[in-house]
């Protein structure tokens, strides 16, 4: 069992949601080698942008390596100075504010700063400066600077909000990329971002092309299991512990389920742990049936992230690749689009299918695709055959159909079982927002299971016999799935040209019929 923790300074979890550095920062090895390297270790610094979803941990991973006073000591010359573009009024004040911070940092660790460079600074900062001159007096600030043997780093966090704050000022992009790629006063730039950096430029100044060709993309995406073993660690008193009967926590088992439960992203294994270490409050428990006990009420920030990611995803025009990659169909999205997702972090490849980062958020995207407006034939077809076959049971059995079908139908009692049982994980996942609609969780074979079942209710309104419709509803079933797990390469370009002659025939007899 896991040992109590002592008493008020248990919980390592506690500011869960802000950057952490230092012994709190785990994992990302990789990405700390990339950035030192690239960044301080050469003569000349590379421009990096760290890339991922929100809550990933691009901004610690850049205060960890760059702005923690440990670096300091590490890189006895190193001047890092951290800015939020989002609270800046544009490029002129980006430009003033790092010669200020840069002067404040100088003056801190060297006291005696020769009179030239003192004069530069001076005139960088100078009221009423011109654009261009503000520009040629930093650059020439940053050029004494480096001449010196210090190591500039400007760490532009939330670059994404560069496309709206340098939207209206032409040269914004080319001055920053020539503060880094000019080696007369070079310095290291990082940037941390949603979107790539072309991206962010082309909607903020297409004419800008060449500023990301200077940069390595870093992209951060969720724990692998080392790395969630190396978090977990952190809880204390967990790790290999046993108790007086000699009946230990398995440290692998919880890893594992933590890996479940949040599909390794760093922020929710994060909350789940906090939760457990506060919960805890000096008592001896078990981290694995912690964890399960979560499983089924998980905190509410949960949805509150995935609510935020998907209002992210919708503004940046993405949330239908991302519903087609995962749900399918794949009407519109391409095979680059899936390979982006994958690349975010959003989404994994399993068994040669792609899956959201995680089962919870997976049933999360679920339930939204059903709701939204913009699904085109295939989801039409499928919520009107559904609509059919609950309207034609309830007017034959009433409200609890289901029941009455177990009774008169057997052999169609696993399958609404298996229905049953996705119905109830997706509320104890997502409560009142879940489908309480038993068709909801059916698939087409299902349907025409459940149709043929009751040929005397269904034929007349199919106005063909079951054969007919058993080779439609058996090609709409072989098709459905290779297009929601993006295998279409399965699937011919006879049966997908057939598959929508088959919907929109359905659609036709539905909207005859008016079912």
């Amino acid at each position: 069992m896991t040992e109590p923790m002592p008493g008020g300074s248990g919980n390592p979890f506690a500011t869960v949601g802000h950057p952490v550095h230092g012994a709190a920062h785990v994992g990302r090895t990789g990405a700390v080698d990339v950035l030192l390297e690239r960044v301080l270790h050469q003569s000349t610094a590379g421009a990096t942008a760290i890339i991922g979803p929100p809550r990933i941990g691009k901004s610690s991973l850049a205060y960890h390596v760059f702005m923690r006073p440990d670096a300091r000591v590490s890189h006895p010359q190193l001047l890092p100075v951290w800015m939020n573009v989002r609270t800046q009024a544009g490029i002129q004040q980006v430009f003033r504010r790092l010669c200020d911070d840069v002067w404040d940092l100088l003056s801190e660790r060297s006291p005696d700063i020769d009179a030239r460079t003192a004069a530069a600074y001076q005139r960088a900062v100078a009221p009423d400066l011109l654009w261009g001159q503000a520009q040629s007096e930093t650059q020439e600030f940053l050029r004494l600077v480096r001449r010196r043997g210090w190591r500039v780093v400007l760490v532009l966090d939330e670059f994404d909000a560069a496309r709206e704050v340098f939207r209206t000022e032409p040269g914004t992009f080319q001055a920053l990329r020539e503060i880094a790629y000019n080696l007369d006063w070079n310095i290291g730039l990082v940037t941390t971002s949603r979107r790539e950096l072309r991206e962010i430029v082309d909607m903020a100044d297409p004419d800008e092309s060449t500023f990301a060709g200077i940069f390595r993309s870093l992209f951060l995406t969720c724990f692998d299991t080392e790395e969630l073993t190396a978090l977990t660690a952190r809880v204390p008193g967990f790790a290999h512990q046993q108790d007086g009967d000699g009946e230990g926590e398995d440290p692998a088992a919880a890893v594992a389920r933590l890996g479940e439960l949040t599909g390794g992203h760093p922020y929710l294994a994060s909350v789940l742990l906090d939760r457990v270490c506060g919960a805890a409050r000096g008592r001896p428990f078990r981290l694995l049936d912690e964890l399960e006990g979560l499983a089924h009420s998980r905190p509410a920030e949960f949805q509150y992230y995935y609510r935020d990611l998907q209002e992210l995803l919708r503004a940046d025009g993405r949330l239908r690749a991302l519903l087609e990659v995962v749900l399918g169909p794949q009407l519109v999205v391409t095979p680059d689009d899936a390979l982006v997702l994958v690349q975010q972090g959003l989404v994994r490849v399993e068994d040669g299918a792609y899956r959201a980062f995680s089962e919870d958020f997976q049933q999360f995207l679920t339930l939204i695709g059903r709701k939204l407006d913009h699904w085109d034939s295939w989801m039409t077809v499928e919520r009107r055959v559904r609509d059919l076959v609950e309207s034609v049971f309830e007017e034959r059995y009433g409200s609890d159909w289901p029941d009455r079908l177990r009774e008169v139908r057997p052999k169609l009692v696993a399958m609404l079982d298996q229905c049953e049982e996705l119905r109830a994980r997706e509320q104890r996942s997502f409560g009142a927002r879940g489908s309480t609609r038993l068709l909801d969780f059916t698939y087409p074979r299902d349907l025409y299971d459940l149709m043929a079942s009751h040929w005397d209710l269904f034929g007349p309104l199919l106005k063909k016999d079951k054969a007919y419709w058993n080779e439609r509803f058996s090609l709409l079933a072989k098709v459905r799935n290779p297009m929601v797990h993006n295998r279409m390469s399965v699937v011919t370009p006879v049966e997908q040209r057939t598959f929508q002659v088959y919907c929109d025939e359905i659609m036709e007899l539905l909207d005859r019929t008016g079912g």
